[in-house]
């Protein structure tokens, strides 16, 4: 009788173990809890996807990388004459250019806005001896008007950039820190030159690199040992500097860059097409890995034309971006003047100086890091002022305004101001072609 008891305990402690066995091995959602017997269970996980795992985390799998996309504006020259530098006073030193962008200001919206800032900026310190021609030093004031407007990073290279000598570029690249806006081409020291530009843009690396084709003779102002550094330099009208310059290139992208712009200051002024040499020197430049030329300096619209590679990838070449904010329509020089006014429409003071394009391009990244660029189109520009065609120094507004679908805004009502802005937008297509423009209707409700 015993032993029949002692089998009898032993079988029912076996049917409890299977019990519990049986409860582990079942899907917890299926599972009908047992209010009668509580049993807690702790089981192992199985570390064999994840050995690092912690005992009771749960196991993540990553997230898919999506593409990124991201769009970037060129605009092209901005520099000030005394008209308009008379017209921006607001005081003894000070000066307001944030009118002159208002009504462009709406369309400046990409991720990275870029334009020439042409010359110096507040080149002594405090807004003293500001001037216009010939050589420039522009208030400090314009960086902020330049901010307010949507850009978030100048062009510093240029050929005025010797204007003030030596102090002229320390004190326009401490207004730049001052104003925390940023810009590529001028440096004070060999380390500044030497440290590539890469701006983080949502994600994408963009590299960027400033040269110009002159400092209009002025080297003596600038001392020997800072000349090395102040800003690039190359000759536009040889190849001899391409192999240098693809060096530059080729050293973005060891430093991280995914995207290189070339900014250039180069080409002969107002004219309406860029020369042969600089057309091989933008192909040359394309072949070394360049995704983007931004052309400035000739102070007038120039075409724009993709660079298709052996591999399908491509580099966007705008030869000349004209100019933005600036007033050339009233030079002194009549052989210059006869270039830039055509005259059209019986209007002798609508200078092609005073027609620009805000250049919109748009880049992506996939997942696996391969950079693409997309879609490119152009808004013409129009900067406005009173065309009396009176003395330089006399101006009674300005303001850089766009020409959508052709046309100025409709609160411009004057027939001469409206036939003004159907002129710009004519020529400007006419140089780049109808196939640029793209419908900026929407921006301006």
């Amino acid at each position: 009788m015993k032993q029949l008891t002692q089998l009898l305990v032993a079988l029912t402690l076996v049917a409890l173990l299977l019990s519990c066995n049986h409860s582990q091995d079942q899907n917890p959602e299926d599972s009908v809890p047992n209010t009668a017997i509580a049993i807690p269970t702790d089981p192992s996980p199985d570390l064999t996807e994840n050995p690092e795992a912690e005992v009771g985390e749960p196991i993540v799998e990553p997230a898919e990388m999506a593409d990124i996309s991201i769009t970037i504006q060129f605009a092209g020259d901005v520099f000030m004459h005394q008209g308009p530098i008379d017209v921006a006073r607001t005081g003894e030193d000070t000066f307001d250019f944030k009118p002159f962008l208002t009504h462009i200001r709406p369309f400046i919206t990409a991720d990275l806005a870029i334009a020439n800032m042409e010359v110096p900026v507040d080149a002594r310190g405090g807004n003293v001896d500001v001037a216009g021609w010939p050589h420039f030093n522009t208030p400090f004031e314009i960086l902020k008007a330049l901010q307010y407007a949507g850009f978030n990073h100048m062009i510093t290279a240029n050929n005025h950039a010797f204007d003030f000598g030596f102090e002229g570029i320390v004190n326009t690249v401490n207004s730049f820190a001052r104003q925390e806006f940023a810009h590529t081409g001028m440096n004070t020291s060999l380390a500044d030159f030497n440290t590539p530009t890469i701006l983080d843009i949502n994600g994408i690396q963009v590299g960027i690199v400033a040269y110009t084709d002159s400092v209009n003779g002025l080297e003596a102002l600038v001392p020997e040992a800072s000349r090395v550094y102040a800003v690039r330099r190359f000759n536009s009208q040889t190849l001899a500097d391409v192999e240098h310059m693809a060096q530059n290139i080729a050293d973005l992208r060891e430093a991280g860059a995914e995207l290189v712009i070339l900014a250039l200051h180069w080409g002969e002024e107002y004219q309406n097409a860029p020369t042969q040499m600089q057309r091989l020197i933008a192909a040359e430049l394309s072949e070394a890995g360049a995704d983007v030329i931004m052309g400035k300096h000739s102070h007038t619209v120039h075409p724009i034309e993709w660079h298709y590679r052996e591999d399908g990838s491509r580099a966007l070449i705008i030869y000349s971006l004209g100019n933005f904010l600036a007033d050339q329509t009233r030079l002194t020089d009549a052989s210059v003047a006869s270039q830039i006014n055509d005259s059209w429409g019986g209007h002798p003071f609508i200078g092609r100086t005073q027609f620009g394009m805000l250049v919109n391009l748009e880049i992506t990244k996939t997942a696996d890091g391969q950079i693409s660029l997309g879609e490119a189109s152009v808004l013409p520009t129009l900067c406005m002022r009173d065309f009396s065609g009176e003395t330089l120094g006399v101006v009674d507004g300005v303001s850089v305004m766009p020409l959508v679908n052709g046309e100025l805004p409709e609160f411009v009502t004057d027939a001469s101001l409206r036939q003004w802005g159907q002129v710009a937008s004519e020529h400007i297509v006419e140089i780049v072609g109808a196939e640029w423009l793209v419908d900026f209707s929407e921006m301006m409700e």
